[in-house]
């Protein structure tokens, strides 16, 4: 087999490509995931922050 790393910020380009997913924020793995096991709006949100962004708005006490 082959492998092929493919680094986009376009959820619907990496789903149509892609097999397993891993995102990456700063260097540290933030989560990993094959496809058919995560939906689009989880790997959105994993993308978009995920936990992160949880505990921010729960810091700050609303939705952000």
């Amino acid at each position: 087999g082959v492998g092929v790393v493919f680094i986009s910020h376009n959820v619907r380009h990496a789903l149509a490509v892609g097999d397993r997913f891993t995102v990456l924020n700063r260097g540290q793995t933030l989560g990993t995931a094959v496809r058919g096991e995560i939906t689009a709006s989880e790997l959105q949100d994993l993308m978009a922050g995920g936990q992160e962004m949880a505990e921010l708005e729960g810091s700050l006490g609303g939705t952000i």
